[in-house]
């Protein structure tokens, strides 16, 4: 059994207002948590999405797109980087896949600068998967979700926020 304060042999901050600490029994579990995040984010949000292949974060990335209303399915922009959606209320989505980025300059040839300016503008929401591949070129106010692998189907989800904004999005979910 897990002692106080850990769980799944990782140290979690259980009552630190900036994280929420959840786990997921199945896909849709994941997904519906995606849609809620989704129906709450708005331009000039930015979503980190980090975990080991197979996590789930493109099964949450989906429910964020679908809870944000976009018009398309939400899927993985791995062969293409970035992936752009829109939805009928206006606005846009940016689903950016950072696994085969390298440094700078591979951030700067997929434009993650100009999207990432363009949320610093309020114009547009950016969810990243494998965001620790570029940690150097992202803002700091940003909502950060680890995915980690508890069992076949069960996910454990860590959401922290880091800024007035995020914090408020986190606030939000509770």
């Amino acid at each position: 059994m897990a002692a106080f304060g850990q769980c799944y042999n990782r140290r979690v901050p259980v009552f630190e207002s900036r994280v929420l600490d959840l786990v997921t029994h199945n896909p849709a579990q994941t997904r519906q948590f995606g849609v809620r995040l989704g129906q709450a984010i708005r331009a000039g949000d930015v979503i980190c999405l980090s975990g080991e292949l197979g996590a789930g974060k493109t099964t949450l990335a989906s429910g964020i797109g679908e809870g944000w209303g976009a018009r398309e399915v939400v899927n993985s922009p791995t062969f293409v980087f970035v992936n752009e959606y829109s939805r009928a209320a206006g606005g846009k989505l940016y689903h950016v896949d950072a696994y085969r980025l390298r440094d700078a300059a591979d951030a700067e040839s997929i434009a993650l600068p100009e999207l990432l300016n363009e949320v610093t503008e309020g114009k547009s929401v950016v969810l990243i998967e494998w965001p620790e591949r570029v940690t150097d070129q992202l803002p700091p106010e940003r909502l950060w979700i680890d995915l980690v692998w508890v069992e076949e189907s069960a996910r454990r989800i860590q959401v922290t926020a880091n800024g007035a904004r995020p914090e408020a999005l986190l606030e939000n979910l509770r």
